[in-house]
């Protein structure tokens, strides 16, 4: 695609004129105008324009490698793919198949990412990581009770790792929390297979450099917004994805029960007053008590009563 050539050759320190441009990609200067307003119309990549000096990024803007990653990544046995644009990762992989052990898509932009009870999740070009993997597991479908949960600790533990600074928490089921908002959300797809097998596709959505959105009625965040600084994508993508493939191996072998005290230790509901939605409309209130072996939450009511719920959608009851 011509504009993702004409992108890089821009940056945001200094100005790039048209001429070298177009030079640079056998295209007219007419051409290189026409791109630039494709960038800034469609995609909303600013872009400051000099009549006498040319085109400059006003951010930052580093796009996907897909070389880069595949070889950084500290597993055998994984293809990854990269696209300019796609309607979902998770999609994408649904119907893939699987020829690698794992399979990994990423995206600068979805047209129709999806996040849980098929909202969508908003996906602007190349500000956040899109990223989704596909693999096969040696488990039933009654064994991945917990998934989501172990797949949110191994990513947090990673990003944590990677950004010492940041106070990470869990939302049961699958979102990840900096400060009070959203950072962070998984969702997980399964298709039994015979012989006892569960073909899986883990979509996970980080707002990494977006700053502003005003589509995103929830409150939320992003690594760059809580860390004033650039993120650079690709190193992100590595991080995750070698986090999560050795995730992948663990469940595999000890289930949740192995990731349950990284669980607590992260547990944004832990101790607070919470209103749970259930998919029959049902509304429960009590207080976070963690979850059980089975990552199923649990929710202290009144002084004696205590309930366990396998799904749901927890709301803070704010004093």
């Amino acid at each position: 695609m011509t504009f993702l050539k004409i992108l890089s050759q821009l940056n945001h320190v200094s100005y790039t004129d048209g001429t070298t441009i177009g030079n640079a990609l056998g295209i007219t200067r007419a051409a290189v105008w026409k791109a630039i307003q494709k960038l800034q119309s469609e995609y909303h990549i600013e872009i400051e324009s000099h009549r006498s000096h040319g085109y400059r990024l006003v951010d930052p803007l580093i796009m996907l490698d897909q070389q880069f990653i595949s070889g950084a990544i500290n597993h055998k046995d994984v293809l990854v793919e990269c696209f300019p644009s796609i309607n979902s990762t998770n999609t994408y992989l649904q119907n893939a198949s699987l020829k690698f052990s794992y399979h990994i898509c990423i995206a600068e932009q979805q047209t129709r990412g999806k996040g849980r009870f098929d909202r969508v999740w908003s996906s602007p070009f190349a500000e956040n990581l899109y990223y989704s993997l596909k693999v096969s597991l040696n488990k039933e479908l009654s064994d991945l009770s917990g998934l989501s949960l172990a797949v949110a600790v191994g990513v947090t533990k990673a990003l944590s790792q990677s950004f010492p600074k940041l106070d990470l928490k869990i939302k049961w089921p699958n979102d990840i929390y900096v400060n009070g908002k959203k950072l962070a959300g998984i969702l997980i797809e399964v298709k039994a297979e015979s012989n006892a097998q569960s073909q899986i596709v883990i979509g996970i959505g980080i707002n990494v450099n977006m700053r502003k959105n005003d589509t995103v009625t929830q409150a939320w965040s992003s690594l760059a917004n809580e860390l004033k600084t650039y993120i650079d994508r690709n190193a992100l993508a590595i991080t995750v994805s070698n986090a999560l493939i050795t995730t992948l191996k663990a469940f595999e072998k000890e289930g949740f029960a192995y990731f349950m005290d990284d669980y607590h230790h992260y547990d944004y509901l832990k101790g607070k007053s919470i209103s749970l939605s259930i998919l029959n409309k049902e509304v429960v209130s009590g207080v976070g008590n963690g979850v059980n072996e089975l990552g199923q939450l649990r929710l202290k009511i009144g002084e004696n009563e205590q309930r366990v719920f396998t799904s749901g959608e927890a709301t803070i009851i704010k004093r």
